[in-house]
């Protein structure tokens, strides 16, 4: 591998490769290393990454770095050192490491695309310091892992134009999604796993430009409500494995520019009661301007998606 010192790109995503020898620090035309692969996170979680060898901070023309495992201080420090990065992905993040992580996406100016997951589910991703990072050009951000809170830094990200937070368990005390409504260039959110409260209010001025909303496994969550002026420029909204949700979301009629709605793996209750809408009752009425209504759900072990 040593001898391939002209090599700009190496793509060894989809293997079975989970370490990198020494020899790879000798390509320091490398601008794109990508290794891991995609798997059964149900059962693994975060555990389809790559060991790097030490030093990792040499390769400095690296702009892509792609599922590096930050087993430790080390490594996350070596990150610092790439100051050309536009991607990164790092998972089995531990709760110590948080501040020295945040030292080194201090650094990390140019970065457009960031992805973060903890070593572990019940791993707390410690990224709520003293220390902020100016990732002024980032416009997509990925946190896995449980967030005591969202981190203030994430509020600056004026650029940051997609947002996925998975298994963040976050409170309905901290107002979190008040705060993600002020983001101002959002366009699409993914909250899934990562919020605990029962009910969800998506209030007036928030989400100026969001266009996607996905819920996915809110365990908890019974009810979604939308004011006017919030998420004006809505188009896609996705509810999927919240089970005890009650009702269709309140305030659908506020969504004027909705062009699909989605209900999967909801509980049957649900599901019969929106297969069911008479209409002329209310409930309808707030869905009556929405172009597309699909039902998802199994019927006899094969999944099944409807139409209204």
């Amino acid at each position: 591998m040593g001898q391939l010192q002209n090599l700009e790109f190496l793509n060894l995503f989809g293997t079975t490769i989970t370490e990198l020898p020494v020899e790879i620090l000798k390509l320091r035309k490398l601008r794109s290393l990508v290794v891991g692969r995609a798997g059964d996170y149900s059962n693994n979680f975060s555990v389809w990454g790559f060991k790097s060898p030490d030093g990792i901070g040499k390769l400095t023309s690296l702009e892509i770095l792609g599922n590096i495992e930050v087993d430790g201080g080390k490594v996350v420090r070596e990150i610092g050192k790439l100051v050309q990065l536009r991607q990164l992905s790092i998972t089995k993040l531990r709760r110590e490491d948080g501040k020295e992580l945040l030292y080194s996406l201090s650094r990390l100016t140019n970065l457009r695309e960031l992805y973060i997951c903890s070593i572990k589910e019940e791993e707390t991703l410690d990224l709520q310091h003293s220390v902020s990072p100016r990732l002024g050009f980032l416009t997509r951000l990925s946190l896995t892992g449980r967030l005591e809170r969202v981190p203030e830094w994430v509020m600056s990200l004026q650029s940051l134009g997609t947002l996925f937070l998975q298994n963040s368990e976050l409170s309905e005390d901290e107002n979190a999604i008040d705060c993600l409504g002020h983001l101002p260039n959002l366009v699409a959110l993914i909250l899934s796993g990562a919020y605990e409260g029962e009910t969800l209010c998506f209030k007036a001025g928030g989400f100026p430009k969001l266009k996607k909303l996905d819920l996915v496994q809110l365990k908890r969550l019974k009810w979604v409500s939308v004011e006017e002026e919030s998420m004006p420029n809505l188009q896609h909204f996705v509810i999927a494995g919240c089970k005890l949700m009650e009702g269709l979301p309140l305030g659908l009629q506020n969504l004027t520019k909705l062009k699909f709605l989605g209900l999967a793996d909801m509980s049957d209750e649900l599901i019969h009661e929106v297969q069911n809408l008479d209409k002329k009752s209310e409930d309808y009425q707030t869905i009556s301007h929405i172009p597309e209504v699909c039902i998802g759900h199994w019927i006899n072990g094969e999944w099944k998606d409807e139409f209204l």
